[in-house]
């Protein structure tokens, strides 16, 4: 019975937290879909961009708000498509029609659980995850499958297309796959991959997935979808592309790039990374200090600030992520717009 009730309790709990959290925020998104839109072929450009025409919310969303002096709409089209996974969230006192039927909030995160060291022992055989929920990897297969097969409905093509740009960006944020557990009562049931793990930045608050959401650029409301929002997003997201173009990759990097050729290996891939550097020290001398946030709570005083090296390696580390969700992401594209 005992072993029951922690698969019961654990999985309701991760799944609302995820339906908050989004990785890296719009312009990470959109600087992945750059990133991989310049490394296809004029002709793959055109050929996603028609899809895409075939999408439900082309107008309402896709292809919304583009400024005169924006021409390429081809790439605007393109980039907000990586954005659309989020934007079709609930959101509160949501009025939009037929937008949130869209939503599957569990196939943006793997559950890779992640036991502090310290209470291996008290977690010992206890069932933490359901194998049998969906997830992200399960979800990037469905999506490939459903864009690659030509029979299918070009409107479910275009869905899936935009699902792949996504969740290609999701799986390379390692806080999308990983959970923090530990025997404090507060994370018995995990951290909701960070979103109840607070810190503090360079003297701000912050709760440990969004810190990490947010390291590329700053987006302060996701729901404002005005069009002067929505294109200082997009010239953020193409000055950060831009940015990224110069960053070198690490042998490791490199060499994950060779073998790790599936969903599943990109997971976990980015569980390491977020056992090794997410919840550790900048200096690598021991775990984060575990603090709890509650839902909808103000983040506690308590936090710990990470420091200088903490920062310096998440940037880093994101900068670098982002650049291989960009390449892995032209490389499924180019295979699957055959």
């Amino acid at each position: 019975m005992a072993r029951f009730l922690a698969f019961v309790l654990v999985l309701p709990l991760f799944g609302l937290a995820a339906n908050s959290a989004s990785a890296w925020n719009s312009i990470g998104h959109m600087a992945v879909a750059k990133l991989a839109y310049d490394q296809l072929d004029a002709k793959r450009q055109l050929a996603l961009y028609k899809l895409l025409k075939a999408h439900p919310h082309y107008k309402e969303y896709l292809a919304a708000g583009r400024p005169a002096e924006i021409e390429n709409e081809v790439e605007w089209v393109v980039l907000r498509s990586a954005v659309w996974s989020d934007w079709i969230r609930p959101r509160k006192n949501d009025k939009r029609e037929g937008v949130t039927k869209y939503h599957r909030g569990e196939e943006h995160y793997r559950t890779h659980v992640f036991i502090d060291p310290k209470d291996e022992k008290f977690f010992a055989g206890k069932p933490l995850v359901n194998p049998d929920t969906t997830n992200i990897v399960d979800a990037l297969k469905f999506r490939c499958n459903d864009l690659k097969t030509k029979t299918a409905a070009i409107e479910d093509r275009a869905v899936a297309a935009c699902w792949i740009f996504h969740l290609v960006g999701d799986i390379h944020q390692p806080l999308h796959n990983a959970s923090y557990f530990s025997s404090d009562p507060a994370f018995v049931g995990g951290d909701l991959g960070g979103n109840k793990f607070g810190i503090k930045a360079d003297g701000k608050k912050w709760k440990l997935h969004a810190f990490w959401d947010d390291l590329l650029g700053d987006d302060r409301d996701y729901a404002d979808d005005s069009s002067k929002h929505q294109a200082e997003l997009y010239r953020e997201a193409i000055k950060i592309a831009e940015s990224l173009r110069g960053v070198k990759l690490t042998d490791a990097d490199k060499a994950d790039l060779e073998k790790n050729l599936t969903f599943e290996s990109w997971s976990r891939e980015s569980f390491e990374l977020a056992k090794t550097v997410c919840y550790r020290k900048g200096d690598g001398s021991g775990l984060l200090k575990a603090v709890e946030v509650k839902f909808n709570a103000r983040i506690p005083d308590e936090v710990e600030e990470v420091g200088e090296q903490y920062i310096r390696n998440a940037r880093a580390l994101a900068e670098r992520r982002v650049v291989m969700a960009g390449k892995r992401l032209a490389d499924r594209i180019n295979a699957l717009l055959q």
